[in-house]
């Protein structure tokens, strides 16, 4: 595949991501609104696999099917859990106000426990997404597919009776490929990557981190104007358990909540440190997802 088809997958996905990550409140669309939709030949791969090593995460990509028909799968991994953010991109995917239940299997799972997504409209040459929450036992089932010499069939059924099945192809080779990119990513962390695999128990906070945020903190012009956000931040916590340094890891939102955010966890979280493989304290990372909500409760800790 040729530099301009990728850079032109790049920027369809990417337009395609952008719509998704607006979502900011999650509620739960009864399992009763998924209904089994009629068989269709699953999709082939009309791409090969794409490692994208971005700055804050490693993300996989692949285009199925042709023409006005063709989906855009990414699955992207950001946190030291073995757990994969799966978004796809698409005609005919429907929009939905929150998340809600999606069905989604594997060749040698059935059905992946505890998914959720959330579907958006295209809207001219932006194409409709269905953008999943991470989790922890979809790349579980991937790697059951692996471990069992199966090629992976990724069914996906959500609500309104849609409907989609893609051939993934074996998983072993594009998951050794994500793998490889987050050891890489973590090292630039400056953390060693078989060591933090090996972990005993990760940073904890001494407190809970709605404490971390107060209603001064709320940037006031936003929060005049019933505006919120959601940022991923990654906290990097030293031996000591104080944190050494913030980055915004996701945000959708002003960017004065990813300013915000991090000034106040800078400010006031403190770890306990994480506990290395030798039973010694060990820096390491702390990342999770605050939601800036105006009125009520200022935040939303996830």
């Amino acid at each position: 595949m040729g530099p301009v088809l990728c850079l032109g997958m790049f920027m369809y996905v990417r337009a395609a991501l952008f719509l998704a990550a607006s979502a900011l409140v999650i509620e739960v669309i009864a399992p009763s609104m998924l209904s089994a939709a009629e068989p269709k030949p699953p999709l082939a791969p009309s791409s090969k696999w794409e490692v994208d090593y971005a700055p804050t995460e490693c993300r996989l990509r692949r285009a199925f099917g042709e023409g006005p028909e063709q989906m855009l799968l990414q699955l992207s991994r950001y946190d030291l859990h073995d757990q994969l953010e799966m978004a796809l991109a698409g005609p005919h995917i429907p929009a939905t106000d929150d998340n809600g239940p999606v069905s989604v299997a594997t060749s040698t799972v059935a059905e992946v426990p505890g998914i959720q997504a959330q579907g958006f409209a295209g809207t001219g040459k932006v194409p409709g997404s269905l953008r999943f929450r991470p989790d922890v036992d979809l790349p579980k089932a991937l790697r059951s597919d692996v471990a069992a010499g199966r090629p992976t069939m990724l069914g996906i059924n959500f609500v309104r009776r849609y409907a989609v099945r893609l051939d993934l192809g074996s998983m072993k080779g594009p998951l050794a490929a994500l793998d490889k990119c987050f050891d890489d990513l973590i090292t630039s962390w400056g953390l060693d990557p078989v060591q933090q695999r090996q972990l005993k128990s990760g940073p904890e906070p001494l407190e809970s981190p709605l404490r971390w945020f107060r209603p001064d903190d709320y940037p006031a012009g936003l929060s005049r104007m019933g505006l919120g956000g959601a940022v991923i931040i990654r906290l990097l916590v030293g031996t000591d358990g104080g944190v050494q340094k913030c980055e915004v890891t996701k945000s959708g939102g002003d960017k004065a909540f990813q300013d915000a955010t991090c000034e106040a966890a800078t400010k006031r979280a403190k770890f306990r440190p994480a506990i290395g493989p030798d039973g010694q304290p060990a820096a390491s990372v702390w990342i999770k997802r605050i939601n800036w909500k105006p009125g009520g409760s200022f935040f939303v800790f996830r």
